[in-house]
């Protein structure tokens, strides 16, 4: 029987993302939290690498990572700020609530 509080599914894109010329931070709702990816593209887009990534449980932590990583980026402030905004003008991030941990062995 599926549960009502969580909405697994195939992930086809992010829930959020930044992007500045060719390089870009993406948020993506994973079963455990959100998955926070930043990196660079080259080619137009065609090739995308990766340079961190990082699963948090709790949205606070997905917006400070959001920041950091544009700030690291740019190193403008302003520029991690918007990010931040332009976040909360598109209705923040959609509701989701990770499945609890397993008990560690």
């Amino acid at each position: 029987m599926p549960r009502d509080d969580l909405d697994l599914r195939t992930i086809t894109e992010p829930a959020y993302e930044w992007k500045d010329h060719s390089r870009y931070v993406e948020v993506i709702p994973v079963q455990t939290g959100w998955l926070v990816n930043w990196g660079h593209y080259e080619a137009l887009g065609a090739k995308k690498f990766i340079h961190g990534s990082r699963i948090y449980r709790e949205e606070a932590g997905v917006r400070r990572r959001l920041a950091d990583a544009v700030l690291g980026f740019t190193k403008r402030p302003a520029e991690a700020q918007d990010a931040l905004v332009l976040l909360d003008r598109r209705g923040g991030l959609p509701r989701h609530r990770p499945a609890p941990l397993k008990e560690p062995l």
